[in-house]
């Protein structure tokens, strides 16, 4: 063949930019805002900003373009199995390759997060006409309803190919700007009509047809599985027939609100308490905020990145009656410069700060993840301890494990071991310094942006698993 044979060293690389995700999402319409809004993004399963899957496959394409004949391509399955996120370095390595076909795999910090499939082929079969009257791409995407999904049908209008070919030009070059169209409209497929808002790309299987004529994306569900909320949608565009795989994938929590959970308290059954509530702007940080002001506690949440969430609590606590601070604190950052112009003498401390708990890993412990969960659990909390002990004589202070010390899921051992140690410091740090109490408790999967997962599985709701904990930090000692 032409080509460069096969390697497992990287062919190329790229660190992904807010820029990539701009140039993209005006190269094809899909602004599905996990690619875009990073305050969106961060309460998906992403965690964060996620590339277009697309994207990174039309990228890891055009990289091989030079080097291997894509003008006879003739087939392409492309596998996205993990998140890459805005800030990561991908890697493209060339596993195998001859005359009759190729295989990539996308990689980041050593952990596969994609495989591209290529065939060549001399002869392409004949492409099917594409329906005319076909619909403009919103300019935000579509929410689905579950019901509605099956036999969902449509066409909409591509963009005009040359932006995305920009982005693909060897590729483009390759296979003809009208197909890369076509591949960057599967992304705007999913990302904004079907599943639309809440959805996650899975899988593509290509095609490329005789002709690569039109400017149009026909598209059919053929199959939803509500149990499994996986959706098989077939699709033709120029130059290409496509099978696209995606899922539903959960929307955010609601948070419970300060009604329902102001109807659990009597209004003055927390009135002497003075609660610093780290990591209060969601999850069990913000029903606990609630709970306590509902009762007449005056109470400072913090937040690390969700200054929106955090303030949108405030305002329901005190659109309640009640008092509510918010401060901006990183707990990988010294505690008293970020605190200083807290206005109470804490009484209470409540720890809910924390990192990604679910991510990619590249071995079963690695030493950089356990020790910034070390940071985050551990020496944070003794170091917030020690602060508010400063300005009060007496702290009650909440330390919260988990029960997946005793599940050990594969995933978390990092997570597991730094509860573990922040189980063994807030007894130690209760028993060696004076007027510092602390409540430890092995919580179970909370239902939270965190704990969320495609496949329905049982979570407890933040304001009923929080509310005996609140009372017992704030009975007489």
């Amino acid at each position: 063949m032409d080509g460069a044979g096969s390697s497992n060293a990287p062919l190329a690389s790229r660190i992904w930019s807010q820029e990539h995700q701009i140039a993209f999402a005006q190269a094809t319409g899909d602004v599905n805002p996990m690619h875009m809004d990073g305050r969106v993004a961060r309460r998906t399963l992403a965690g964060g900003q996620a590339v277009h899957g697309v994207h990174a496959a039309l990228w890891a394409l055009d990289a091989c373009a030079e080097a291997y004949p894509l003008e006879r391509l003739s087939a392409l399955q492309m596998r996205f199995e993990r998140f890459v996120l805005v800030g990561d370095r991908s890697a493209l390595v060339v596993h195998e390759a001859d005359a009759g076909q190729m295989r990539l795999s996308l990689s980041v910090d050593g952990v596969r997060v994609a495989t591209i499939q290529a065939a060549f082929g001399a002869e392409r079969p004949r492409a099917q006409p594409v329906e005319t009257g076909a619909a403009a791409i919103p300019a935000e995407p579509v929410t689905v309803e579950p019901e509605t999904i099956t036999g969902a049908a449509g066409t909409f209008r591509l963009p005009e190919p040359e932006a995305i070919a920009a982005l693909a030009p060897r590729l483009a070059r390759a296979i003809g700007a009208p197909r890369v169209a076509a591949l960057g409209g599967l992304s705007t497929l999913v990302g904004m009509f079907v599943p639309g808002l809440h959805s996650i790309l899975s899988k593509i299987d290509v095609t490329l047809t005789d002709t690569a004529e039109g400017s149009s994306l026909a598209y059919t569900v053929k199959r939803f599985q509500p149990m499994l909320q996986s959706v098989t949608t077939q699709a033709s565009g120029p130059g290409l027939d496509a099978r696209v795989e995606s899922f539903v994938r959960p929307r955010p929590v609601e948070q419970e609100s300060w009604a329902d959970l102001a109807a659990l308290v009597s209004p003055d059954e927390f009135a002497d308490a003075a609660a610093l509530i780290v990591g209060g702007s969601r999850g069990l940080g913000a029903a606990t905020a609630k709970l306590l002001a509902a009762g007449g506690g005056d109470v400072c949440i913090t937040y690390a990145s969700g200054a929106n969430e955090a303030e949108a609590v405030a305002r329901e606590i005190r659109d309640g009656g009640g008092r509510c601070q918010v401060l901006r604190y990183d707990a990988a950052q010294p505690v008293g410069p970020q605190l200083e112009s807290l206005t109470m003498r804490p009484s209470q401390l409540y720890h809910f700060a924390t990192p990604r708990i679910f991510r990619q890993k590249r071995a079963p412990f690695e030493p950089t993840c356990f020790e910034e969960m070390m940071r985050v659990y551990n020496y944070a909390f003794y170091e917030l301890s020690l602060f508010c002990l400063e300005r009060r004589d007496g702290l009650a202070a909440f330390y919260p494990s988990t029960t997946a010390i005793d599940e050990a899921p594969r995933d978390t051992l990092e997570y597991a071991m730094a509860k573990t140690a922040g189980e063994t410091l807030a007894a130690t740090l209760a028993r060696t310094i004076p007027n510092l109490r602390t409540v430890i408790e092995r919580l179970p999967r909370v239902k939270t942006d965190q704990t969320a997962t495609i496949f329905p599985v049982p979570a407890a709701p933040p304001g009923a698993l929080m509310l005996p904990i609140i009372r017992r930090l704030s009975a007489p000692a």
